[in-house]
């Protein structure tokens, strides 16, 4: 199943995904993370896990989060969201994690 930016790409490395957020918060983004466990092309609504990030400035803040996620969430796809403030709405996002075997 092909899923947001980069699903028909390999699975981000760490330092890969370190790279995407740093970027999002470069440019201002807050970061929402939110996850599934049965995704459709139809459905866009996610559970979102925890509220948006709000201040953080630090990757390792919300790589941390999403290994948080990840850890309560074993079956779930699991996306990384970028928020504009002014816009008020998503301008980008991307699936950071699979369950296992959905590579």
């Amino acid at each position: 199943m092909r899923l947001e930016t980069f699903s028909y790409l390999p699975a981000l490395s760490v330092g890969q995904l370190e790279s995407q957020v740093r970027a999002i918060l470069d440019h201002g983004l807050v970061v929402g993370i939110e996850y599934t466990t049965a995704p459709d092309s139809r459905d866009h609504y996610w559970t979102m896990w925890k509220l948006p990030l709000f201040g953080l400035a630090d990757p390792a803040a919300v790589l941390a989060e999403l290994d948080a996620c990840r850890q309560a969430n074993p079956g779930a796809f699991i996306k990384v969201n970028g928020y504009d403030r002014t816009r008020q709405g998503q301008v980008v996002s991307f699936v950071a994690s699979r369950p296992a075997g959905e590579d």
